[in-house]
Order: structure tokens, then sequence, then C-alpha cells
């Protein structure tokens, strides 16, 4: 581990009671950071622990080492800083636990296709004409649903290649892709995402959505840097993904190691 003497100093500070509420708070965000210093500030805060060893190696304590340990003992700082330590030590094995776990339960083993796939924007009058291609989408949105999933990607290859300048074929290349990622097909459904995405769709919540799940499909093949950048770009849309997007970016940049809680929202929005 390589030392960081400034956080040596705040601890040392820490310890003998010199540091504001404000300062301790910033400490104990920076241990979260740094787990292995947690152990500098137990032995640090531990002089009841070493002396308690050295009276039981010895069988016997000074009338002045007592007089430490019991003062020690009922200081109202040493029970702060005990209470503090512990807790610091339960909130990093449970963060750490709970990123581990909740970077993937963040991540749908499937979407839900009615709700996610796309179909024809109106349902038209019986006096005008379905277009070809909203006929289509339609009819892959009904095969998808029943379970013909052959089917709905038949209806969907056939927009794209028919029907490629039409804005059907935009939400095909995203119908496509759920469904692609639903048969754990990821990397074939990242690059029906970015089709989507290359395209001037001038519909933001079709790009949104394209770059939301490719994000997590990019965390499903382990490429959270790619992840990152996907996810990223969720939330700075500010659109109907900006919550979940958020909590994702805060655990993938756990796991980057890109975490700075004091600049978190900063570092967000500059695209760090």
């Amino acid at each position: 581990m390589s030392r960081d003497i400034e956080l040596e100093k705040q601890i040392d500070a820490y310890v003998k009671g010199k540091l504001s509420e404000e300062e301790a708070q910033e400490l104990w965000e920076k241990l979260l950071q740094h787990p292995d210093y947690i152990e500098l500030l137990k032995t640090e805060l531990g002089v009841k622990s070493i002396l308690e060893k050295r009276s039981s190696n010895n069988n016997s304590t000074s009338a002045e080492e007592s007089s430490i340990i019991y003062s020690i003992q009922n200081s109202w700082k040493w029970m702060a800083a005990a209470a503090a330590v512990a807790l610091l030590v339960v909130s990093i094995n449970f963060f750490q636990l709970d990123t581990n776990k909740s970077l993937q339960s963040e991540v749908p083993g499937q979407f839900n296709l009615a709700e996610n796939l796309s179909s024809a924007e109106v349902f038209r009058s019986q006096k005008t004409a379905t277009l070809p291609a909203d006929s289509l989408l339609n009819r892959g949105f009904e095969a998808a649903l029943s379970g013909d999933i052959s089917k709905a990607i038949a209806a969907y290859d056939k927009i794209i290649n028919k029907y490629g300048d039409e804005s059907a074929a935009t939400k095909a290349y995203l119908n496509k892709g759920i469904i692609q990622y639903n048969s754990g097909k990821f990397g074939e459904s990242i690059e029906s995402f970015k089709a989507v995405i290359k395209r001037d769709t001038k519909r933001d919540v079709l790009e949104e959505k394209a770059y939301w799940y490719m994000g997590n499909a990019f965390i499903n093949i382990e490429q959270l840097e790619k992840a990152r950048e996907a996810i990223h770009k969720v939330y700075s849309m500010d659109g109907i993904y900006r919550k979940p997007s958020f909590r994702l970016l805060k655990k993938l940049d756990y796991k980057l190691g890109n975490v700075d809680f004091d600049n978190f929202e900063e570092q967000i929005k500059e695209g760090k």
C-alpha cells in the first residue's frame, strides 16, 4: 500500500481530538476509499488493547498504567472514536458487499418485452392506410409477446433491410437489440443499440433507451469502462432513466476505483 501522508496526519489529528465534526466526516469518507487505513486508525485508537496485552504478559499492572487504562475507558472521546471505528468497519464491509452484489442486481437478466419493445406510434383510423414498415413493426411486437421470437426478428430484419430510411427501422434495431439481450447475445445486442445511436432519430427517448440497454449489456460482459460511458450518457440526458443511471454510475465508479464522495455529482456532470 502506498502511503498517504496527508491521510495519516488527519488520522493522527483525529485521535488527538483536533478535528472538527466536519473534518472528521471528511476523514471517514476518505477512509471508505482507503480501507487499509482503517487498521492504522484502529491501531492509533487501540492504546487500551496494547496496555491490556502488556498487562497480561507481565501479570501485573502498575498504578500508572491502570490509571491510563481507566481514563481511556471512561473518556467520551475514546468511546466516540471506538464507536466511529466500529461504524466504519461495518459501513465498509456493507458497502463493499452491497456494491459487489448490487452491480449485478441492478442489471436485469431480461427486459420485460411488453414494457420495453416499441410499436407503431399511433393507431391510425381505418380510413388511413397503415404504412408497411409500421405494420411490420406491430407484427414483430405481437410475435415477440406471443413467444415467437424468430418471427419477431424476421419482421425487424425486413424493416431494416427494406425500409431502412424510415423511423420504424430505428425502433426495429432497438427491439432486435432487446430480444438479443434477453437471449444472452450481449455482443450482438450492443451492435443493434449502436445502430440506433448512429441514426439521426431526432427522438431523444430512443437514443436514451439505446444507451441504457447498451450500458447494461456491457456490464453483463464485464466491460465496465464502456458500460460507464454509456450509462454516463444516459445520466447526462436527464430523461426517464436518470435515477437508475445515477445508482449504476455510483456502483460502476466504485468498481473502477473512481469514487470521490466529495464531488461525485460534479464528476458525473463533467464526464470525468
